[in-house]
């Protein structure tokens, strides 16, 4: 009986083909996959200059693109931290990001030409759409931010349909489809390792329990800027806090130097907690909050925007605290 070539043939090009696939994936390092992704983000970073070049934010090239520079990291070339950031910007891939296309930490238009903003409106007002339907909605703090953005740069369109947006009930991701699972990701990422938030919260709870209320002087926050002020950086690979990878930073910084920090970071990753996995509300927030630092109510809510809009990032410094 004469046996035929032709399924091993078949085989024999499949094997090929996925093999070339193979090859072509995992040839970058570090530094060319940052700098991709720096290129991908430009409009994304405070004060870019305008480029017509430029991708839109979580528009269908810029989520191509992006995905294609972090899974063409060649992982081998990667530190462990690197690798860790890495597969945390990889699996925030599966999460509702791009239908809330606005990150509300920054004014995207102002980096915009004219011809950008349009198309940039556009895209908003699309996925937002979208998001709609999937009850996926920004929450009462990024709305208010959206509002002032748009008015400021003239988005008419934008404008009036935010005058109509009904917001989430609650600040907390946990409110979004897979919220909580989302949370936990950014928990695991800004810890360094798998921590049931529940307890993380029990904890940092039994330390601020004995804490005494006290105006220790600081009024607002940002990671980087502390970061950048006490430790050697080291490189990272997210645009929200500048290409900075906070954990490793933090991590390697002088625990001394932070000291002055432990009371503010404490309470303020027990309320990032609170907020984004136990379901607090604003109000319940604002009570812990100034029930154990001396606050005016703009700065305090200074300090829970950055908490709504930069979810679990506190616990990168936090955890040297416990």
């Amino acid at each position: 009986m004469k046996v035929s070539k032709k399924p091993f043939l078949i085989s024999s090009l499949i094997l090929l083909l996925l093999s070339a696939c193979t090859e072509q994936k995992g040839q970058n390092s570090f530094t060319e996959v940052r700098t991709q992704l720096k290129e991908i983000n430009a409009v994304l970073l405070a004060n870019a200059q305008q480029d017509a070049s430029k991708l839109l934010p979580f528009s269908e090239a810029y989520l191509k693109q992006r995905h294609t520079a972090l899974n063409e990291a060649d992982v081998k070339l990667f530190t462990e931290f690197q690798i860790q950031e890495l597969n945390y910007l990889i699996i925030q891939e599966r999460y509702p990001e791009r239908y809330l296309p606005w990150p509300a930490s920054i004014n995207v238009a102002n980096n915009l030409n004219e011809e950008q903003k349009q198309a940039w409106q556009e895209l908003v007002l699309t996925r937002l759409d979208d998001a709609k339907r999937s009850k996926i909605l920004y929450n009462r703090y990024e709305l208010e931010k959206l509002k002032t953005y748009s008015a400021q740069k003239s988005l008419s369109d934008l404008t009036e349909y935010l005058k109509t947006y009904k917001p989430r009930s609650r600040l907390g991701l946990y409110q979004l489809p897979n919220g909580k699972e989302w949370y936990q990701s950014k928990v695991n990422h800004y810890i360094g390792s798998v921590e049931n938030p529940q307890v993380i919260l029990a904890k940092i709870q039994d330390l601020t329990s004995d804490f005494d209320y006290q105006d220790n002087g600081f009024k607002s926050l940002d990671l980087v800027e502390i970061a950048k002020k006490y430790c050697s950086i080291v490189d990272g690979m997210n645009w929200q806090h500048e290409f900075v990878n906070l954990h490793a930073t933090f991590d390697q910084c002088e625990k001394q130097d932070l000291l002055s920090y432990k009371y503010l970071m404490l309470v303020l990753a027990e309320i990032d907690l609170g907020i984004h996995y136990q379901a607090w509300s604003e109000q319940q927030a604002m009570v812990v909050l100034n029930q154990k630092i001396s606050l005016e109510p703009e700065q305090a809510k200074e300090l829970l925007e950055y908490i709504v809009m930069k979810p679990a990032a506190v616990l990168s410094l936090a955890r040297v605290y416990f």
